[in-house]
């Protein structure tokens, strides 16, 4: 590890890709999707690469506010600079939440993957070594679930889905439904070709869409039906409301996706009592994730994690190296499916063995090897006008 004190940071920089992405089928997106990553490069010639959730949002303000940071990092080694990540978290005014703590949780990805690729470990291993002393058993097989069915699919979209699903080795998947139309058929289809299944609400927490009778009508009809979980059903404001909804039935609720500080996460769970948390890796840091993972485990809270992954593979990759880890802790990790240029090599080469992601299938310790279809993407000041549409 001393010898990492020479190896320092040498320059940051922002990467805007866009890729086709699901055929404009999918609420708020057209038929293309932008991600926004961080290179880092050290001065051994290596880079790490990070990704944050805010920039498939806004690219623009991603990359204007990763300059502003990049400061505070340029010509420091790499454990001084995971010392910075921590410090400046104390700044409650400025990285409590977040824009600049989503974009602070992709510089300090890339720190880890270069980290990662100095000492010649896994991602998983590193993160092992650096804060949990080496003391968690990793394993190679993470458990997934396959994430797609649009609000704007049709009965054919859906049927598409459930087919790759289970050709993957996938035996749950989750859509999405607008509870304003009609979603029976979608349901029945499911269980009809025997697959567990989960239903994402968000599309309908954003104030346009927002109809609470909608919505409580959908849990009663969903609830004989058995899903494994309803997730992001109420807008924040709402939140308050969970209590009458948990009463819905035997549900099963999670929430969190939109969260990104150690505070909103711990509500979640000890407050309001959410069997599992949608935690983005990409948008919470991992050192705050590493202190609620010791504090759920010492106040034996038996709430799980559900790593959120909708953005690309950095955050995909990041979540699975992660989870390796929890053990007890997770519950799933989100697999995308969907279309996407710049994930398919990635999504179609890692192997799935009983709904497990195998890591040992792809060489975890050189990620920018499966990076390398993204990163061949030229980027293009077009790729802004691809961002998502509230």
């Amino acid at each position: 590890m001393d010898r990492l004190n020479k190896v320092k940071i040498n320059s940051i920089s922002s990467k805007i890709l866009a890729g086709n992405f699901g055929k404009g089928k999918y609420f708020g997106y057209s038929k293309k999707k932008v991600i926004s990553l961080v290179e880092i490069k050290s001065n051994r010639n290596k880079v790490g690469f990070g990704e944050s959730l805010v920039g498939i949002y806004s690219p623009d303000l991603y990359e204007k506010n990763l300059k502003y940071l990049s400061k505070f990092f340029l010509n420091k080694n790499l454990k001084d600079a995971l010392g910075i990540c921590n410090q400046l978290q104390r700044n409650k005014f400025f990285y409590y939440s977040g824009l600049l703590k989503s974009i602070l949780a992709s510089i300090e990805i890339g720190i880890l993957n270069l980290y990662s690729m100095h000492l010649d470990k896994t991602l998983a291993e590193t993160i092992n070594i650096l804060y949990f002393s080496n003391k968690l058993r990793n394993s190679n097989l993470v458990k997934i679930y396959s994430s797609a069915g649009s609000i704007k699919s049709n009965i054919t979209d859906l049927k598409r889905d459930l087919y790759k699903t289970k050709k993957l080795g996938i035996n749950l998947i989750k859509i999405r439904i607008d509870t304003g139309k009609k979603y029976q058929n979608k349901i029945k289809l499911i269980k009809k070709e025997n697959l567990n299944f989960a239903v994402d609400l968000i599309s309908n927490t954003y104030e346009k869409n927002r109809n609470f009778s909608n919505m409580k009508k959908f849990l009663i009809f969903i609830n004989k039906f058995k899903p494994r979980w309803i997730e992001e059903a109420l807008n924040v404001n709402d939140l308050y409301n969970f209590k009458s909804i948990k009463r819905t039935g035997s549900l099963n609720f999670s929430y969190g996706e939109n969260f990104n500080s150690f505070f909103d996460f711990w509500n979640l769970a000890f407050y309001y009592k959410f069997k599992f948390i949608n935690v983005d890796i990409s948008h919470l840091t991992i050192t705050e994730l590493v202190k609620l993972i010791k504090l759920f485990k010492k106040k034996k809270l038996k709430t799980k994690i559900i790593f959120h992954c909708w953005g690309g593979i950095v955050n995909l990759h990041t979540s699975l190296e992660f989870a390796s880890l929890l053990g007890t802790n997770i519950e799933m990790v989100e697999f995308p499916i969907t279309d996407f240029s710049l994930n398919n090599e990635y999504v179609n080469k890692i192997k799935i063995i009983k709904s497990k992601a195998d890591l040992n299938s792809i060489n975890r310790k050189n990620q920018n090897l499966f990076y390398r279809s993204m990163l061949k993407k030229k980027e293009s000041n077009k790729s802004r006008k691809y961002e998502f549409k509230f």
